[in-house]
């Protein structure tokens, strides 16, 4: 997960202002969108219902890292934008769902 959001940070630091031609407003829409799934995020326990836990966990890391390895294929405005909410749907996916996969440790006392 790290690794993923790293090499997107890299990879639209580098289009955003270079191929891009980004401004502050549109970085701030950007911003904006990354957070849209994040919000959805709830949205989880619907999809659990049709499928198991560990299969949702490994398209969601599928859509993760579909969504970094476009970044640099659409270095346009809507490129990055469209690329950015296809990554942060997986990101935050997973993270809902990698909180319910996680083994617990109780300790007795």
């Amino acid at each position: 997960m790290p690794i993923a959001f790293n090499t997107w940070v890299v990879l639209l630091n580098n289009f955003a202002v270079e191929r891009a031609s980004f401004t502050g407003v549109e970085i701030g829409i950007l911003q904006s969108l990354r957070e849209v799934p994040g919000f959805l995020a709830f949205t989880t326990v619907f999809v659990l219902l049709i499928i198991k836990e560990q299969t949702f966990s490994v398209l969601s890391l599928a859509l993760l890292g579909i969504g970094v390895a476009a970044t640099g294929f659409f270095p346009t405005v809507y490129g990055l934008y469209f690329t950015t909410v296809l990554m942060s749907l997986g990101f935050h996916y997973f993270e809902a769902v990698k909180q319910s996969l996680a083994p617990r440790r109780f300790s007795v006392n």
